[in-house]
């Protein structure tokens, strides 16, 4: 009577180990192998210092004193290659910080940044004709839809997206205009990403 209880307990072990032997499958019938090397859009400005910290480098600014020199760039797609912003004193406004710095291939969107010679300490005065240069940080975020993150990130955005009651803004319709304005007398220190880098470096 016991070998034949044992039986059908040990049919299901081995099922259970040939599922997880299967290419391309994990616990739960989820692809596997497939995070470590994509990026997605996160879509989202909820929680977004959580998932993409302030480094010692970033100084503060305050957004509205960004009255200096103006640049337009145009980014036909998302995401446009710039890899991490920062808000402004009191939540308002967002700086870039970092942009990737290469073009992989022509059209590469995620070289449109590089192409276009954005730089950190850039501030995000407009988009699409929308003054955002001291709105809340997550409502710039939310407009840019451009946050490029570890998808192993999506339920954490879910929850964050729930938690705050939904999104802040909508999508801001492609192709994207924006100005960047500069802050007379900021010096900008954040990292210039040179052409080696990769996303496996952060």
């Amino acid at each position: 009577m016991a070998v034949a209880q044992r039986r059908p307990i040990l049919a299901l072990c081995l099922a259970g180990t040939v599922l997880c032997l299967l290419p391309g499958q994990g616990f739960v019938g989820s692809p596997a192998g497939r995070l470590s090397n994509s990026r997605v859009v996160a879509r989202v400005g909820a929680e977004y210092q959580e998932r993409q910290s302030p480094r010692d480098a970033d100084l503060p600014f305050d957004a509205a004193a960004a009255t200096g020199d103006t640049v337009d760039v145009s980014f036909k797609k998302r995401p446009f290659g710039i890899l991490r912003y920062t808000p402004g004193n009191g939540g308002k406004g967002a700086m870039v910080q970092e942009v990737i710095g290469k073009s992989r291939y022509p059209g590469d969107p995620q070289g449109q940044g590089f192409a276009a010679g954005v730089t950190g300490g850039w501030v995000v005065k407009t988009i699409n004709g929308q003054d955002v240069q001291t709105e809340d940080f997550n409502t710039v975020m939310d407009l840019l839809d451009d946050e490029v993150a570890d998808p192993r990130f999506s339920k954490s955005v879910a929850l964050a997206i729930e938690k705050q009651g939904g999104r802040k803004a909508q999508p801001a319709e492609a192709p994207i205009a924006i100005t960047y304005a500069t802050i007379p007398g900021y010096e900008w220190k954040g990292e210039v990403l040179g052409a080696d880098w990769e996303p496996a470096h952060r």
